[in-house]
């Protein structure tokens, strides 16, 4: 069993105050044999506001010391999580270019309503007994992430958490899921293999892995490959959690290996 865990953060994220040694040992502690940081590059923040920055010297120099530290312990890759990049594909594309030579990972994502609600993150959308504001949600996302999969495709590696606005719906005391979205999603699945790219299966600290049995499945059936597995852990209590149960569903799925990355190439490694 590869234990890999490719969706972490660290201090460098502005909504964790974990140093990446501490990250790092306890992936030793747990029996990871690989851990790839990727903190967060929204170029929309969470109130709304355009970014065009990220902090490659403060990321680069923590994972050059930390990698030191586990040699020969642990497999640690440099990774982001881009949010927002079909907000601005020109500034995505320059920042990316600006973690080189030691980029490994890109996980592409969408945190925020773009165009709508002052460019807000959803987590401050109240969703409670708005059952259209939670199906516009669902419909704003997929039509962007058609857009990242479609019209940018250099700037992700692995689509990350496609399921992100249904925590807040459900967190909010509703209930909705991507069945009812087969067709826009399969689209999306299909465009992400069609170009040799990952899907994430993110456990969200251990609380989402059961419904993405399905979503495995329409990801295979539309020619799916590759699939990363990430616990989006921002402290050391939530690191690795649920990834055993995310390698089982991998297989019931019909995929054959877990996927990570090294200088953006996908790594399988076999289940």
């Amino acid at each position: 069993m590869y234990l890999c865990d490719s969706h972490t953060h660290s201090q460098i994220s502005p909504d964790s105050d974990t140093p990446l040694e501490e990250m790092a040992r306890q992936a030793m502690a747990l029996g990871l044999t690989e851990l790839c940081v990727t903190d967060h590059c929204d170029l929309v923040d969470d109130q709304g506001q355009p970014v065009d920055r990220f902090d490659w010297p403060g990321a680069k120099d923590q994972y050059r010391q930390v990698r030191a530290l586990v040699d020969g312990q642990l497999t640690l890759r440099l990774g982001l999580e881009l949010g927002s990049a079909v907000y601005a594909p020109d500034t995505a594309r320059r920042i990316l270019d600006q973690g080189r030579p030691e980029l490994d990972f890109v996980l592409g994502s969408l945190h925020n309503w773009l165009g709508e609600r002052d460019n807000l993150d959803l987590y401050f959308t109240d969703f409670t007994g708005d059952p259209a504001l939670a199906r516009h949600c669902v419909e704003h996302c997929l039509a962007h992430t058609w857009t990242l999969v479609k019209d940018c495709p250099d700037c992700y590696d692995s689509l990350a958490h496609i399921i992100y606005p249904l925590r807040y719906i459900r967190r909010d005391g509703l209930e909705l899921s991507l069945a009812g979205y087969e067709q826009p999603v399969r689209d999306i699945f299909t465009q992400i293999a069609r170009t040799g790219h990952a899907l994430e299966l993110n456990t969200y600290q251990g609380r989402t892995v059961g419904e993405w049995l399905p979503l495995l499945r329409w990801f295979r059936e539309c020619g799916g490959e590759y699939v990363t597995l990430g616990s989006d852990a921002h402290r050391t209590n939530s690191l690795g959690k649920g990834l055993a149960d995310a390698l089982q569903l991998l297989e019931q799925a019909g995929f054959r290996y877990v996927t990570t990355y090294e200088q953006r190439r996908p790594v399988p490694h076999k289940l």
